[in-house]
């Protein structure tokens, strides 16, 4: 008798890449801080941050991020670094939050306070480095290719060319998904995949786990998966008069390829669903009601 089992699989997928290749310098100056909006901006923020990203700020500066207050922080002091999600208008500005859902909704009840300060710009490093992985919503299918490269061992005293065939592994895929820009429960929205290709300086790099079965989804089978660090490629759009707007995202390997049977690390970090439902006008993305 013949079983399947492959026909529950689903991607998940976190911002940014455990390898933590790309980051953003930049400096926060004492008018970049908008205390009454709770807004903080810097150079290149709207070309590399996009709303949901969960941003570790840090500085070696000895003030410290003095930018935002004492009570940011568990330990009641200014501390170098702080990881928080942000919410990114029009132009660049950043509003900070402590879970994606309320970043995400643009909650300013649950934002992030920040504090004024004086004197000489604050240099920073910025890079988007979230912990847990959310489901990539509306994915129709996706391919994953691996390749072994050969690697010739052939001497000068062999008479026979020889292969080793322990080479270097690489990967290779494409996921197509369905356009939609609303986020439902902490499910990632395929607008996002359109977006990471356009981080001109963090750049494109995040962590996929593809799954072949999905035992949160299938309670009868284990999940197996791929867990890749990726970089996407290339990102396109079909757009046709009687079909949805589909989307076609190319992405290859930057790191370790793994085959697991479980679930991913930071899976159990990963937020309570709830329902998250942003504003039905594409109006929306380019700017706020209420700032």
């Amino acid at each position: 008798m013949t079983v399947f089992v492959g026909h529950k699989g689903n991607i998940r997928l976190r911002r940014g890449s455990s390898i933590g290749y790309g980051f953003l310098e930049a400096q926060i100056a004492p008018d970049d801080v908008n205390t009454s909006l709770n807004r903080l901006s810097f150079d290149n923020a709207i070309d590399n941050l996009l709303t949901g990203d969960r941003l570790e700020l840090s500085t070696s500066d000895p003030r410290k991020l003095l930018c935002f207050p004492a009570s940011t922080w568990i330990d009641g002091q200014v501390n170098d670094q702080v990881s928080l999600y942000v919410n990114v208008n029009a132009v660049g500005g950043l509003r900070f939050f402590a879970s994606f859902e309320d970043a995400v909704n643009n909650v300013r009840a649950n934002e992030v306070a920040l504090a004024s300060f004086a004197g000489d710009p604050l240099p920073v490093e910025a890079r988007v480095k979230d912990t847990a992985y959310n489901v990539l919503g509306n994915v129709s299918g996706y391919t994953f290719n691996t390749d072994r490269e050969s690697i010739d061992t052939t001497t000068l005293a062999d008479k026979f060319r020889r292969q080793y065939s322990a080479g270097l592994i690489s990967g290779s895929g494409s996921i197509d998904c369905l356009f939609d820009y609303r986020t439902s429960g902490v499910n990632e929205m395929p607008l996002l995949m359109l977006q990471l290709i356009q981080r001109l300086d963090i750049g494109s790099e995040f962590d996929l786990a593809l799954y072949l079965t999905d035992s949160s989804l299938n309670p009868a089978v284990n999940s197996v998966y791929y867990e890749v660090a990726a970089m996407v490629t290339r990102a396109g759009i079909t757009v046709q008069d009687n079909e949805i707007v589909a989307c076609t995202i190319d992405f290859v390997s930057t790191g370790e390829i793994k085959l697991l049977v479980g679930e991913p690390s930071g899976y159990i970090l990963k937020e309570d669903d709830g329902l998250i439902e942003l504003e039905q006008s594409l109006d929306f993305l380019l700017k706020e009601v209420e700032d």
